[in-house]
């Protein structure tokens, strides 16, 4: 059972050393998870703390190296959104949010390349409340010097992604914003940098019981990018609209002409990717996905 939950691990878990497990069993969490994930597991059971019997829930996360795909080569590189190192690193370094407001899963430990971390249950966040406290942590927190952080992961993705519209039934103004990813990607280029997740979506956003915390998920590509560019990776999942409660968290930190165009830019090339992604494998994009692609995009992006 230890190769499953180390004692160190065990330890953080009970809040003091000394213990021992009782019973530990393991069951796969299943759903999407990132490029650089090998599995995640949650372990429960119990375990014997001097005369008493505690039970436990903990999830186990292993990374693994990227090797098939356009992305592979690339994955090597520490700044690569996909390096598999990152998320252990992240956990290890201290620079997640610990809330209140916003905040990444308790962490009990990194042991190699796996990271056991508190089990933050699954009620989902309201993207409001989301958007304004990622924005109020943007804020307040500065770039570190690290040399793990992925870098702009928009850029990296279009640099090997040369995708073909032929013959694809969808509105001209979509892949008229494609053909215009490099002008821009350097508009993208003027735009503040601040700390990112980097796959801010609604799946990710688990709401704290007690409410204090948005417990984001899933730091695999923890890294810099446009500030903007996190609203934008909620935006696509919910269809909603949080600029408004984005701005609000911000809180004049800044310009928001510059948080506009951050969002609406990674908006417009991150949908226009996906529309084309869903299109090319037979697959209609969800209800009013092309709609809001090209709405938020218009007001600046659209030809």
């Amino acid at each position: 059972m230890t190769d499953l939950l180390p004692p160190a691990v065990l330890d953080a878990v009970l809040g003091h050393p000394g213990g021992s497990l009782v019973s530990c069993r393991s069951e796969p969490v299943t759903g999407s998870s990132g490029a650089a994930t090998g599995a995640v597991t949650r372990l429960s059971g119990q375990a014997r703390l001097g005369r008493d019997q505690v039970s436990f829930t903990v999830i186990r996360k292993s990374c693994r190296p990227l090797t098939t795909g356009r992305h592979a080569a690339g994955a090597a590189d520490p700044r690569h959104w996909a390096n598999w190192r990152r998320e252990p690193l992240a956990y290890a370094s201290g620079l997640l949010p610990k809330g209140p407001g916003l905040a990444a899963p308790r962490c009990y430990g990194v042991i190699g390349d796996t990271v056991y971390l508190a089990d933050a249950g699954a009620t989902p966040e309201a993207p409001h409340v989301a958007a304004h406290r990622r924005g109020r942590w943007q804020a307040d927190v500065a770039v570190p010097d690290v040399p793990w952080l992925s870098g702009h992961q928009l850029a990296q993705r279009i640099a090997v992604s040369d995708l073909s519209w032929t013959g694809m039934d969808v509105p001209a103004h979509i892949p008229a914003l494609w053909q215009e990813r490099h002008d821009l990607l350097e508009r993208l280029d003027r735009v503040p940098r601040v700390l990112v997740h980097g796959d801010f979506s609604h799946g990710n956003l688990v709401a704290a019981a007690d409410g204090s915390d948005t417990v984001a998920l899933d730091w695999a590509t923890f890294g810099v990018g446009p500030v903007g560019a996190d609203l934008a990776s909620l935006a696509l999942t919910t269809l909603g609209r949080h600029l408004t409660d984005y701005l609000d968290g911000l809180a004049g930190r800044f310009d928001t002409a510059d948080v506009e165009l951050g969002y609406r830019v990674t908006l417009a090339l991150t949908g226009a990717g996906r529309i084309h992604w869903m299109v090319s494998r037979g697959m209609r994009p969800p209800a009013g996905y092309v709609d809001f692609v090209t709405a938020e995009a218009t007001s600046c992006l659209c030809p």
